[in-house]
């Protein structure tokens, strides 16, 4: 068959599975191409918190906690409650270790462990008070030259202080509660920020990464040291299959289109199908599922799911997500993840009832599940009281003591916070019933005050008081809603993208229904079915398996 352009191993997409396959790849001695159906490069990852969740990592000692295989498989094994092979997550708990090591050597790639940052079921078998979570160091972006940093997909607004700078997740626990030192220490990334001034003339934002912008920043420098090819806005379209192999893909570039040869395999790192509503609407069956729900790429609409489908690939999980509660700004084109807001006290989820229905702080994915499990219509409503807003920022909106109601903008202030003197006024106004808003807020407050929440046991896990105010006792997630006037904000079923996607082996081969591999195709990150099936470890639960699994496709692609 002709070709337009051969390779060894072509990469469709540029997140984290992508960068790391081609990495690897590379040091195999594959000559490798990246395509990318956007203008930047980066994809879900670059625009994510950018935390990997390593299991047994070697970090864990110096930060005192101890680990093992055999614990790290414990905890898994329990949490995907057997819907996930045995293989899959052995695979991940021994090779992710190993993957992590060669990257830290050979790449720019550098992690830090979180000690505190506990695994999001650590009184599991095997669960962890902190540490299997690691993000990445933050990285100067003029190491990338200005065009290259132009490539670069921005981070999420959600992730920059007044949208001027961005500041580590570990930064980010000591700003939460208002004290001293965390005051004098964002007054000095103010200053920090300032002093790089004629660093970010030329550029087109500020030079410092963070989260999930530094981790691509990293993986992308050592692409271009390389010299790793990669072309952008150029969509793959369809594989070419030869003899039951698949042997390239049908790649658009500059509106033509160009077969490219993979002489070794053809690895599907293009994301989910977050972005694709007439795929959410026939998979996500428990109820209302809304593109603008999602937190992620808008790119990422299931082409390269569609690609394997095609070629004859199983699927699975398609009816999940990486769920997340979330609320949506007015005018904005990205929802705002409620990961911190719901775990401070001073704050409850109400449905359209006007009843609580969950444990706001526990991890998000079980908030969500229990959004869909407890109402028809999932959209539903977390009321704060006064103190809770003088204390806390509420999505772009900074604590009371720092930006007063007046101070925040009209679309804001009309298009976001409901406000109003009493609990049945703010109900009244969100046309929910008054009188069960009122019982509920009530038998909440009476157990709130002593620090208990028998309803649904909040405050009691370790990761509900991660993102919570330390300074409150006896329950740092708990504290009744008291003092008016009382505030509510919508919150809707979200995710941070999809989890379903194609059936894939250890090795990340894409397998058949009858459990075949397809020859020269592989597939990971979101493009495949997750690997932690209806759970969600801890942070980086999703980075961590696309990085993983995107370096062994490439192992596996060099051995073929």
């Amino acid at each position: 068959m002709s070709f337009d352009h051969a390779v060894d191993f072509l990469v469709i997409g540029t997140g984290a599975a992508g960068m790391a396959g081609a990495l690897r790849a590379e040091s195999l001695g594959l000559e490798t191409l990246l395509v990318e159906a956007s203008d930047k490069v980066g994809g879900s990852t670059a625009i994510s918190g950018g935390v990997v969740w390593i299991p047994n990592n070697p970090q864990l000692p110096s930060r005192g906690i101890d680990d093992s295989r055999e614990d790290s498989l414990a905890y898994l094994k329990h949490i995907t409650k057997g819907e996930v092979p045995d293989d899959r997550l052995e695979a991940y708990v021994d090779e992710s270790v190993r993957m992590l090591a060669w990257l830290e050597e050979h790449t720019e790639f550098k992690l830090d462990s979180l000690e505190s940052y506990a695994d999001y079921y650590a009184e599991a078998p095997g669960g962890k008070p902190g540490g299997r979570s690691m993000e990445p160091v933050p990285f100067d972006a003029t190491k990338l030259g200005a065009d290259h940093f132009r490539e670069l997909r921005r981070s999420h607004p959600q992730s920059q202080v007044m949208g001027k700078f961005g500041i580590t997740a570990r930064e980010a626990h000591g700003y939460i509660a208002p004290t001293l030192s965390g005051y004098v220490q964002l007054v000095w990334r103010f200053v920090q920020w300032a002093a790089r001034y004629f660093k970010r003339r030329g550029m087109p934002r500020d030079t410092k990464l963070h989260a999930g912008n530094a981790l691509i920043a990293r993986l992308f420098r050592t692409l271009l040291d390389k010299q790793i090819p990669y072309w952008l806005n150029s969509p793959a379209k369809d594989l070419i299959i030869e003899g039951g192999k698949v042997v390239g893909a049908v790649v658009e570039r500059d509106g033509k289109a160009m077969r490219v040869e993979a002489r070794n395999g053809v690895l599907l790192a293009a994301g989910g199908f977050e972005h694709n509503q007439a795929w959410r609407d026939k998979y996500h069956s428990m109820g209302p599922s809304k593109v603008e729900w999602n937190a992620g790429n808008t790119f990422n609409v299931g082409q390269g799911i569609q690609m394997g489908i095609d070629a004859g690939g199983a699927v699975e999980r398609m009816h999940d997500a990486w769920w997340t509660p979330v609320t949506r700004l007015p005018k904005a084109s990205q929802a705002w993840v409620l990961v911190v807001e719901k775990s401070l006290p001073g704050s409850i989820f109400v449905n359209g009832a006007g009843k609580r229905f969950t444990n706001e702080a526990a991890p998000y994915l079980d908030v969500v599940e229990g959004m869909y499990a407890g109402d028809a219509v999932p959209v539903c409503w977390m009321l704060f009281d006064a103190e809770y807003r003088r204390l806390y920022p509420v999505g772009p909106v900074a604590p009371g003591y720092a930006q007063p109601d007046h101070r925040i903008s009209k679309r804001l202030s009309q298009g976001f916070f409901t406000r109003a003197p009493t609990l049945r006024e703010l109900a009244d106004k969100l046309e929910i019933d008054a009188d069960a808003v009122e019982a509920t807020v009530a038998h909440f407050n009476a157990f709130a005050i002593k620090g208990e929440d028998p309803d649904h046991q909040r405050g009691e896990a370790a990761v509900d008081v991660y993102y919570a105010d330390r300074r409150v006792k006896p329950n740092a997630s708990l504290r009744p809603l008291t003092k008016g006037p009382f505030y509510a904000i919508p919150v809707f079923p979200g995710d941070l993208g999809t989890k379903g996607g194609l059936v894939t082996d250890p090795k990340g081969r894409v397998l058949m229904e009858d459990g075949t591999p397809i020859d020269g195709l592989f597939a990971a990150g979101n493009t495949s079915a997750a690997v932690m099936g209806p759970s969600y470890p801890g942070a980086g639960g999703t980075i961590g398996p696309a990085l993983c699994f995107g370096f062994l496709a490439a192992e596996g692609a060099a051995s073929a």
